[in-house]
């Protein structure tokens, strides 16, 4: 087993024993299914309105896991071993600290497709939820949606001196892009502007190219553009900021 091999399956155990990670990909999605399911189905609203919320929830709450992922958990995960040095001491060690932050992405990105299948699984065997109408938009939605949601949380995890202040930075973007994205209602029933806005962030366009998918329609270029600038620009300032102490 090489070094490289090594240090991700310590990570991958180190990852899985924290509780708060194992809640975020695991149980809020799954919780997040089963708490709509039980609105929806009692419920007076119409049948299109209920095919809408179909068609929300699980492209929500897999947008939900991944933002969470990427502003909260890989940025605090990288802050915190800049902040005991354990970066700075990998530097002078045969093993570059560039293997835990590809270990780190790694293990994250494996996280989110967990996730992802568990929603689609968990939901459709248990709350009968549709599966993605078009399912290459689906991959091309979340592959885009998830590069650009993470290349956010590696420019946090750049410039962030220690844990605390990239749980404050990962928060500070978390909210906004909670109400902005409409994580919190769908985009049809928020106000115009703020409809608007949540289309140029990365979870309101992350959000809606999913749910596009769910509906067997294309995701709008709108939304993929946005996705794939900010995950090229955000890699690129990443790349440029990070520092290893």
């Amino acid at each position: 087993m090489s070094g490289r091999t090594k240090l991700t399956y310590v990570e991958s155990k180190l990852f899985l024993r924290d509780p708060t990670a194992v809640f975020f990909v695991i149980a809020l999605p799954i919780m997040l299914l089963a708490i709509f399911h039980f609105v929806t189905t009692k419920s007076d609203d119409d049948a299109a309105t209920k095919a809408s919320m179909a068609a929300f929830v699980p492209a929500m709450a897999m947008s939900l896991c991944l933002t969470m992922l990427a502003l909260n958990l890989l940025p605090t995960t990288l802050a915190t071993y800049r902040e005991k040095g354990i970066l700075r001491r990998m530097a002078a060690s045969p093993i570059h600290p560039g293997n835990l932050l590809l270990a780190q992405l790694f293990i994250n990105l494996v996280t989110a497709a967990v996730s992802a299948v568990l929603v689609l699984i968990v939901g459709k065997t248990a709350f009968d939820t549709k599966l993605p109408g078009d399912v290459p938009a689906f991959l091309v939605s979340f592959v885009l949606g998830t590069w650009a949601l993470f290349s956010i949380g590696l420019v946090i995890a750049a410039v962030a001196p220690s844990s605390k202040s990239a749980t404050a930075m990962g928060l500070s973007l978390l909210f906004p892009s909670l109400f902005f994205g409409g994580a919190f209602l769908p985009k049809e029933d928020l106000p115009e502007t703020v409809s608007t806005i949540g289309d140029y962030t990365p979870l309101g366009a992350a959000l809606q190219a999913l749910r596009d998918s769910w509906e067997n329609q294309w995701p709008q270029t709108l939304h993929l553009t946005v996705l794939g600038v900010i995950a090229v620009a955000a890699t690129a300032a990443a790349a440029k900021l990070f520092r290893w102490e």
